[in-house]
């Protein structure tokens, strides 16, 4: 009765750690701190901006060197990872001052063959209140109405910043994905800054 219970007691302890091994090296988390701190650059940082969706949240993570847009998905209504990353870079304008705007976007195929796509913006300009994504073209003319933009465009995202910061999370078909441009706005609607 003893063997039994003894081998009982280490076939537990096996598999309880081979759970907990698997689990740690899954990128899952109970909390969303540790997710987002444990996922790249596995820096210590600190949460600027965050939006929630159905399932996942986009967050902007702050670390000594730079900004990073995270896409953290909840999972069975406990744990959390993180499943697509991008840092923020200066963007090189064609309009507008440069260093104005840090952008960045990032796209990854799910299994709905779909791709998640996250944007995220970082202004240190106090006139840009409002942050337009399109995926217009611009090489023949560049449109400064929004209309004539929304028009021309499969995909349209207004952001408005929030302490100098916004994120964005869609889903994309495959011809959508790419070729964005990006727009500052001030409050009286008029485009300061535009670039990719």
């Amino acid at each position: 009765m003893k063997r039994k219970i003894g081998r009982k007691s280490i076939f537990l302890i096996f598999l309880f750690l081979l759970f907990i091994y698997i689990f740690s090296n899954s990128g899952y988390s109970f909390t969303e701190n540790t997710a987002i701190e444990n996922s790249f650059p596995s820096q210590a940082g600190e949460l600027v901006y965050e939006k929630e969706y159905d399932k996942n949240k986009t967050v902007i993570w702050r670390t000594v060197n730079n900004h990073y847009v995270k896409l953290l998905e909840k999972k069975w209504g406990i744990l959390y990872h993180v499943t697509n990353v991008s840092e923020l870079q200066p963007m090189s304008p064609l309009i507008g001052k440069e260093g104005d705007i840090k952008r960045t976007w990032s796209a990854s195929l799910n299994s709905k063959e779909m791709y998640e796509t996250i944007f995220a913006i970082e202004s240190v300009n106090p006139e840009i209140i409002k942050v337009l994504i399109s995926n217009d073209n611009i090489d023949n003319e560049i449109s400064k109405e929004i209309d004539q933009i929304k028009q021309d465009s499969t995909v349209f995202i207004e952001l408005t910043l929030e302490d100098g910061f916004a994120a964005a999370y869609k889903e994309l078909s495959i011809k959508d994905v790419g070729g964005f441009i990006f727009r500052g706005v001030n409050d009286k609607g008029e485009i300061i800054i535009l670039g990719r």
